[in-house]
Order: structure tokens, then sequence, then C-alpha cells
């Protein structure tokens, strides 16, 4: 069995993840003031996002045409839904790793 190396978890900052998501800086800091933004680190006194925070994120705004709602409600506590998806994704990636 071949051990895969862990790597530790990319942090992007506010310039890198908004482009990452495609939206502008301002844009994204505004989502992060509100709180209705993807979950993100204060390092010292820098602003990173992890990439697989910005995905979970991302994955929680898919629509399916303009004049659709989502069909998929919105949680009234977005943050404990994003960490609640990244624990599934975890747990599928210990599953499969184990196989």
């Amino acid at each position: 069995m071949r051990v895969q190396p862990t790597l530790p978890p990319r942090y992007l900052r506010t310039p890198d993840a908004a482009n990452f998501v495609g939206l502008s800086i301002r844009t994204l800091e505004k989502h992060r003031s509100c709180g209705t933004g993807p979950l993100y680190r204060q390092l010292g006194g820098r602003i990173v996002y992890a990439v697989e925070d910005l995905c979970a994120w991302a994955d929680l705004n898919v629509r399916l045409s303009t004049g659709d709602g989502g069909g998929i409600p919105m949680p009234s506590d977005p943050r404990a839904y994003i960490i609640r998806l990244q624990a599934r994704a975890r747990k599928a990636q210990q599953r499969s790793a184990g196989q």
C-alpha cells in the first residue's frame, strides 16, 4: 500500500481568494463583513481563506437557472452548514483513502 503524503492546507490571501472565486476584492470583503462569505482565518493581522472553504461556499450558491431560487434552501446558519459539508467531504476522503 502506497502512503500519500499529507499536504498542509492551502491558504489564499484576499486578492487571490477573490480571483479564485471570480469576485472583486471589495465584494469578497463585503461578504466577510456581512457574514455571508466563506469561512476565513485571521493569522496575525492577515485574513486568509482555505481553498476547500472557498469551494464549499461556492457550492452553496449553485443555481439551475436565473429564475431559480436555487432549489437549495439557504440554511439559517450558513457557516455551520459549510462546516458540516466540509466534515462530510473529509470523511468521504478518509474512507476512499482507506480502501
